[in-house]
């Protein structure tokens, strides 16, 4: 099972279950399926893995005879993000600063002063209201060279684009999930986040040393020649994927890096 995975729309559940989405529509309406339990509208995981042991039951109560081949699935859906909420309109307060009118002031990009702020560049706010006086605001000029300095004209690159650029760079096939496998092992260090998701500077990511590069996407390639995904163990066990992760949880078999399974794991599982 995905790591990442924690509920199920009617779609992702018939499919995991290897039913049509019409049987899984007919099984809840019979009460053979229980309702949704997370806003009425997915299935938890927690629900879900209860009912592969049932389906062969499930699905004979339905049709004795089901059709051997499922009706193509409707293609995944990504989550909307939810729309930001609106900035708070009220009348600015004279004689402070915001984060933004304090970046503006010194002439710096916002991100700058973040990471100013994080190295304790530029003091904290002053003001009950979490802003920066304009007695401490005008104190700061005098440091923005020093900030430039250290943080850099650069907010940095998310793993993909840090992937995309060391590729470009070193003429190797990189991945995201090599730059990951980079920062676990230490040799890259982010130098901030976007949304909680780490930036890697350029000039770091261009100070690799090829071999180590060389190293991650060969482990990288390893690790998929030896494992296999839920779908691609199912198949190889002959079952649908929700039993083959079911049976995997309960027998103790957890994915690794990618969400895959390790190959001699699967091969020893056995029909519960």
């Amino acid at each position: 099972m995905s790591q990442n995975r924690a509920d199920f729309g009617p779609v992702q559940l018939a499919r995991w279950l290897g039913i049509e989405e019409s049987q899984l529509r007919r099984a809840q309406n019979r009460g053979l399926v229980p309702p949704p339990d997370i806003d009425d509208k997915r299935w938890s995981y927690a629900l879900a893995k209860t009912l592969p042991d049932r389906i062969d039951d499930i699905v004979a109560t339905l049709e004795p005879k089901p059709k051997p081949k499922p009706e193509p699935a409707a293609p995944g859906t990504s989550d909307v993000g939810r729309p930001a909420a609106p900035r708070a309109r009220g009348a600015q307060r004279r004689e402070t600063f915001g984060p933004v009118q304090l970046s503006r002031y010194l002439g710096l990009k916002t991100w700058q002063l973040q990471r100013a702020r994080e190295r304790g560049l530029v003091p904290e706010p002053d003001t009950e209201q979490k802003r920066w006086s304009k007695e401490l605001a005008e104190a700061l000029p005098d440091r923005v060279e020093e900030i430039l300095a250290a943080v850099g004209d650069h907010p940095g690159l998310g793993s993909e684009k840090a992937a995309e650029h060391l590729a470009q760079h070193t003429g190797l096939e990189v991945e995201r999930a090599d730059v990951q496998l980079l920062a676990e092992r230490g040799l890259l260090r982010p130098v901030g986040d976007f949304r909680g998701w780490p930036l890697y500077a350029i000039e770091d990511l261009d100070g690799l040393d090829p071999a180590d590069v060389t190293a991650a996407i060969s482990d990288r390639h390893a690790w998929v020649e030896a494992s296999l995904s839920s779908e691609e163990a199912a198949g190889l066990l002959g079952w649908p994927v929700g039993k083959f992760e079911v049976t995997a949880e309960r027998e103790g078999l957890t994915p690794g890096r990618f969400g895959r399974y390790a190959r001699s794991a699967v091969e020893g599982l056995s029909v519960p």
